[in-house]
């Protein structure tokens, strides 16, 4: 058994909140953070079905990619699209957290998953998230007091950097201090000139997470006045972005690519591009990503692979001599369902809560198929 909260700041571990592009709407959207559960449903996207699923299955939590809410509402009503949807979770007392954009520029999100399916190498971010701005923390600390100075940032959520967190670099140096009247150092004299052994202590700290840092810093830290300060990091989080390029293990003609990746994606693809062109270095987005192709052009790419490819897009793209393939919105996405469904349920067995997180079985997309 866990709280609502506890599966958010889970989620929140493994799409971080601060990777929201620009407005989005994410994270709990109905329900309450301290709402007991014992179970997780996972979808792509929230319906009638799925929430008729959850009941069947005593799910108390719904994770849904897609936002149910894009908008402000002005009003709940029961006989239209949301509304109605708000008024079952309610009713059958489900909650329902989203990570959107979030997950879309996480590592290992929808794109990273997209592409590994696509069997690519060499993977990395297509169009990286520099619009986010992480910070570093540097502090001064007395030798003995560093190794638990680290422990406690790190345990606050400072230096994670990909998959490894508590990542710290110190420098030994000498610090200097005169101690006056009223004071009360940790260590030294007063009205002495001190010189202590001390270590420059560094660590990356991302914006959600700053101001906890800093508070655990001082709060751990032996001394009366902190010497510390906070830098804005322009590099983006380590992995973090929007789409992935990589390369083919070996080169195809687009024909046969296309081939081979309708079978593995269960899509019927929309194909711009010469049938005969050697493909060698392929971008991928999850989802609705037509306005990457420039990104995907300048990384190289011989093909992009993405969703929701407007008409004037592929016309965009040939004239760049960059192949097109429409493999849709669902099916470009839909992979990140069992994959993030395990990795929550391996973080939560990793946290000792007992709650089992289901996949949905509902297949959401809107489209029929012809």
């Amino acid at each position: 058994m866990a709280i609502v909260s506890q599966i958010m700041s889970i989620v929140d571990s493994i799409a971080p909140a601060y990777l929201r592009f620009e407005d989005d709407k994410i994270g709990l959207q109905v329900g309450s953070p301290d709402a007991a559960i014992n179970k997780v449903l996972v979808t792509l996207e929230l319906t009638k079905e799925v929430i008729n699923e959850a009941q069947d299955k005593g799910v108390q939590l719904i994770l849904s990619h897609h936002p149910l809410i894009f908008q402000s509402l002005d009003r709940v009503l029961a006989d239209d699209h949301v509304g109605g949807l708000v008024t079952s979770l309610i009713k059958s007392d489900i909650s329902l957290l989203t990570a959107h954009t979030n997950l879309d520029r996480a590592r290992g999100g929808t794109s990273d998953v997209l592409a590994r399916t696509l069997d690519l190498q060499d993977i990395e971010v297509m169009l990286p998230a520099r619009d986010i701005q992480m910070f570093k923390l540097v502090v001064f600390a007395p030798k003995d007091n560093v190794d638990e100075m680290i422990s406690a940032l790190g345990n606050a959520g400072g230096g994670v950097i990909g998959d490894y967190s508590h990542c710290t670099f110190r420098t030994e140096g000498t610090g200097t201090f005169f101690p006056m009247t009223g004071t009360r150092p940790y260590l030294g004299n007063i009205g002495e000139l001190n010189q202590v052994g001390e270590y420059r202590l560094e660590i990356l700290v991302a914006p959600d997470r700053i101001e906890r840092v800093t508070k655990k810093m001082l709060d751990v830290h032996p001394y009366e006045e902190v010497a510390y300060d906070i830098y804005e990091v322009k590099n983006p989080p380590a992995g973090a972005g929007f789409g992935r390029i990589g390369n083919m293990k070996k080169p195809l003609k687009l024909r046969d690519c296309v081939e081979r990746w309708s079978e593995r994606l269960g899509s019927e693809l929309r194909v711009s591009g010469d049938w005969e062109m050697i493909i060698s270095r392929v971008a991928v987005c999850g989802g609705s990503g037509g306005e990457l192709i420039g990104a995907a052009n300048a990384t190289g790419a011989d093909v992009f692979v993405t969703g929701d490819v407007k008409y004037h897009t592929a016309h965009a793209a040939r004239a760049m001599g960059l192949a097109l393939i429409d493999a849709g919105h669902a099916e470009t996405e839909r992979l990140i369902v069992p994959e993030i469904a395990r990795k929550l349920q391996d973080r939560i067995f990793e946290s000792g809560l007992k709650v089992d997180v289901l996949a949905s079985d509902i297949d959401t997309n809107p489209w029929n198929k012809g």
